[in-house]
């Protein structure tokens, strides 16, 4: 009667040593496995930063050779510019400032060609600028020259001669008195009078006058044909006196002989030149 309950208590804990036995067999298998899963994992981790490292590898020298190209460009750069104007250097130190912050920060290729703009438009704004200074000093000097070509053609004008109250008159004599006469019959003479106006621009001495006076039929009224070679232009003129330009204005009155064959009715132009420049003129009409 004594035997059964000690065969059950070792029956009972032969059991329990074995599900103890079993569990802990079952718990190592499953350290085991979670082990082999964890070097595996480890394993893939590894080889992912390996190859995450390797692309940081490959990415350094990467813009290692974009910066030694970088480095390159700017000597080259400054080989092309050494000979460049004021302006041109103030934007090469510009530029080198900008190239220096391109290397020391590594800018992005974007804000690389958004700095090189940048210059390119102050380049652009300093060629505009500097045109605009161009047109202007170009502008002064065409008003300067205006300025002195109207202040030397002044002078110029101012050291002419000027013949004032110019008149003609057909003119005849009679017991040696000298009369008008309108008519062509009767003229011999044309009688040429003007004044030669004071200038102080005008050297004193001797000057000499020429008259001319052309008829209808555009013929030079004269007795002889004279003319006289001035400044490369040929001036054919009726008559000539020579008139002592001293002080104050000067009256002169010249009788124009003529031939009969030139002296016709209608209109004649007299002129009075002075060298080879016209100082006045008027009209005579014969009838």
């Amino acid at each position: 009667m004594s035997l059964k309950p000690t065969f059950s208590i070792v029956n009972i804990t032969a059991i329990i040593s074995i599900l103890t036995a079993a569990a802990l067999a079952v718990k190592l298998y499953s350290i085991k496995t979670e082990k082999e899963d964890l070097t595996h994992n480890i394993e893939l981790d590894r080889k992912l930063h390996n190859n995450e490292i390797n692309e940081i590898l490959v990415r350094y020298d990467a813009a290692l050779q974009q910066n030694m190209q970088l480095t390159k460009e700017l000597d080259e750069l400054k080989n092309k510019t050494v000979q460049a104007d004021d302006s041109v250097k103030s934007n090469l130190n510009m530029l080198k400032k900008n190239i220096s912050i391109l290397t020391k920060e590594k800018y992005t290729k974007g804000t690389q060609l958004e700095t090189l703009n940048n210059i390119l438009r102050l380049k652009q704004l300093d060629f505009e600028s500097n045109k605009k200074e161009i047109e202007k000093l170009y502008t002064k000097i065409n008003q300067l020259e205006s300025e002195i070509l109207a202040k030397s053609e002044v002078k110029v004008e101012k050291r002419k001669l000027k013949a004032s109250n110019v008149s003609a008159i057909g003119a005849r004599t009679v017991s040696e008195k000298v009369l008008e006469t309108k008519k062509t019959k009767n003229t011999e003479q044309i009688k040429v009078c003007f004044t030669l106006e004071d200038n102080m621009w005008i050297e004193r001495g001797i000057k000499e006058i020429f008259i001319q006076i052309i008829n209808p039929k555009a013929n030079i009224v004269s007795k002889n044909k004279s003319s006289i070679e001035i400044k490369n232009q040929t001036l054919f003129y009726s008559a000539k006196t020579s008139v002592n330009y001293d002080s104050g204005d000067v009256d002169v009155c010249v009788f124009v002989d003529a031939n009969k064959q030139h002296l016709i009715k209608g209109n004649y132009i007299v002129n009075i030149f002075s060298g080879a420049h016209l100082i006045g003129n008027t009209s005579l009409l014969l009838l």
